[in-house]
């Protein structure tokens, strides 16, 4: 896949439970790594706010660079090969550590265990997938102004929404994509979309642009035609304005 292709891309969750029923959506935006030379030393990165996710490789490669002993670190994803790397340039082998379903949203499906200089992930990662082909509706206007009765019917508020919606409709491969999107993090919570990698966000003197906003609602994936290689999946996805 050509690095500007169309994609949609996921912001890392925030931090939550690593246990229970919440587990199952649960990316923890903390990243640890334990150098061989210091090996009683836990060195861990974390952005403050939930970011997109290459944005959030570039923020894990940054602090680790500040604050691990050893130092210097690039982690990156190449879209050509749709594959997560971890690794140094310092001579200093380590092992990454990874709560919670991080390496799922990594594409580390692989044992990790003794130090080495270089982690390359073994799947895709479920916070991105290249697609075949995106298709993205005109925004329509959803804003409201409803009144609405509190606390049985002692109180009364004005309720108002301010936000667009988008109809998209993704086109992928059952082969190499299909496992992503049933992961769950490209149809729940916040995504970015591109259809042809534009740098600028989507308005009406810009209708290429990307889109940026939080999935209201997802359909399941369908397969299209009568091979079974390709798959659809249509999004409804609102955007603040």
């Amino acid at each position: 896949m050509a690095a500007n292709g169309p994609r949609i891309m996921a912001y890392a969750y925030s931090e939550g439970p690593i246990t229970g029923a919440a587990a199952a959506i649960t990316a923890n935006s903390t990243i640890s790594v334990i150098e061989a030379a210091t090996p009683g030393t836990t060195t861990e990165a974390r952005p403050l706010t939930p970011e997109l996710f290459t944005t959030q490789l570039a923020s894990w490669q940054t602090h680790l660079n500040t604050y691990a002993p050893a130092g210097t670190y690039e982690i990156a994803y190449d879209a050509s090969t749709q594959r997560v790397t971890i690794e140094t340039t310092n001579g200093v082998s380590f092992v990454p550590v990874m709560d919670g379903n991080l390496a799922t949203w990594l594409g580390f499906t692989q044992l990790i265990a003794g130090g080495a200089f270089t982690w390359l992930a073994e799947s895709a990662p479920a916070a991105i997938a290249e697609l075949l082909a995106v298709t993205v509706q005109p925004a329509e206007d959803a804003a409201r102004v409803d009144l609405s009765e509190y606390r049985h019917g002692r109180a009364v508020a004005t309720v108002w929404g301010n936000h667009q919606v988008h109809r998209v409709t993704l086109v992928f491969s059952r082969t190499t994509t299909l496992a992503q999107i049933a992961a769950g993090y490209l149809t729940t919570g916040r995504v970015r979309i591109w259809q042809a990698g534009d740098a600028t966000a989507y308005a009406a003197d810009n209708v290429d642009g990307y889109v940026d906003g939080f999935v209201i609602a997802a359909d399941e994936p369908v397969e299209s035609g009568d091979v079974g290689e390709l798959w659809s999946l249509n999004l409804l996805v609102g955007v603040a304005r």
